[in-house]
């Protein structure tokens, strides 16, 4: 669709271009004959005849330039491309008035034949130089146009690699929890695997979209909690707070749940008293304003903890995808609370 439309706005400047130079050889010609002294009749016909000759030659010069287009470093191909035009206009206009005009008028007309090929060369130059850049201009939107596509492929494979991250990483642990509760605790494994189909289910239907509402993502993010409380039981006291007249606001599928799982993995592991992690969403100054905080030991987290590895940075370099800024994720450490603040930008 695109080529062809380009291929229609091009037919039309080829057009205009081939009508325009009719237009003007034929009014310019035909005045200077008549103010030169030639018959009137003669100098119409003659007018005529190379007006279309040179709009033959446009065209078909034209027609050409968009199968092959020197390079800027090759102007001499222009002057060559513009010298064998105008002889060959020069000699087919002298060849088809020794048919049209009567010959006792030729051998005047020949006269003038050096003069009209160096006009023809000046005109048919400047139409090829015209039919050149803008071959140039089209290959260089073309280009960037091919190159922004392969940079927007290769992003949404890398946001999509990021997002795959986390699935087995949540995944495992849930699976072993439902493996440990089996043996003591058959209906909590249960109820477990049933919050973790809906939560993967849910999971399945948001690849297609990059971006969602606050509401479906704190939805979401609620079924990940259910099953995070069913492996720890009441040590695990989670508190959402958002207005309702936020919840229209858009930010990245899935990308509050590693926060969490993240503040869940630090506040929680070597820890057997109840811990309380708080997520607040508010806007601020034209941006969604998401703070998850969490107890945070100094002492525990100098010591290595296994895991996957699925951190910061990965949310870091997603954002950055998204919105090509680093400074949305910001974390601190006040009082032994680990906050992490997301700051996504609204646009309309």
């Amino acid at each position: 669709m695109k080529n062809k439309l380009s291929f229609s706005i091009k037919g039309r400047l080829i057009g205009i271009i081939c009508i325009s130079v009719f237009i003007g050889y034929l009014a310019l010609q035909y005045l200077l004959m008549l103010r030169s002294g030639f018959d009137a009749q003669l100098a119409f016909k003659d007018a005529l005849i190379n007006s279309g000759v040179m709009m033959f030659c446009c065209y078909g010069m034209s027609s050409a330039l968009n199968f092959y287009t020197p390079q800027p470093r090759e102007i001499w191909k222009v002057l060559i491309i513009g010298l064998v035009m105008a002889a060959i206009s020069t000699l087919l206009s002298r060849f088809l008035m020794s048919y049209l005009i009567q010959s006792n008028f030729i051998a005047l007309l020949d006269l003038t034949l050096p003069y009209r090929a160096l006009v023809n060369f000046l005109i048919l130059t400047s139409v090829a130089i015209i039919n050149i850049v803008w071959n140039i201009q089209e290959d260089n939107i073309n280009n960037m146009k091919r190159k922004q596509e392969s940079e927007n492929l290769l992003r949404e494979a890398e946001l999509y690699n990021l997002r795959q991250q986390l699935q087995p990483h949540f995944l495992f642990n849930s699976l072993n929890s439902i493996i440990a509760l089996i043996g003591s605790n058959p209906d909590e494994a249960r109820n477990m695997t049933f919050q973790l189909s809906d939560f993967l289910r849910g999971t399945l239907r948001k690849e297609n979209n990059q971006i969602i509402s606050l509401e479906e993502e704190l939805d979401h993010l609620q079924l990940y909690l259910d099953i995070e409380k069913v492996r720890f039981g009441h040590r695990l006291n989670t508190s959402i707070s958002s207005a309702e007249d936020i919840f229209s606001y858009r930010l990245p599928a899935m990308i509050i749940q590693p926060l969490v799982e993240n503040a869940i993995k630090h506040g929680l592991y070597n820890v057997t008293d109840q811990v309380d992690i708080q997520i607040k969403c508010m806007a601020n100054e034209g941006q969604l304003l998401i703070q998850i905080s969490n107890p945070f030991d100094v002492e525990e987290q100098s010591k290595p903890k296994k895991g996957t590895g699925f951190g910061l940075s990965s949310i870091q370099r997603r954002l950055y995808l998204l919105y090509g800024r680093n400074d949305l994720l910001d974390t601190q450490v006040q009082d032994n609370i680990f906050t992490s603040t997301l700051k996504i930008p609204q646009y309309d």
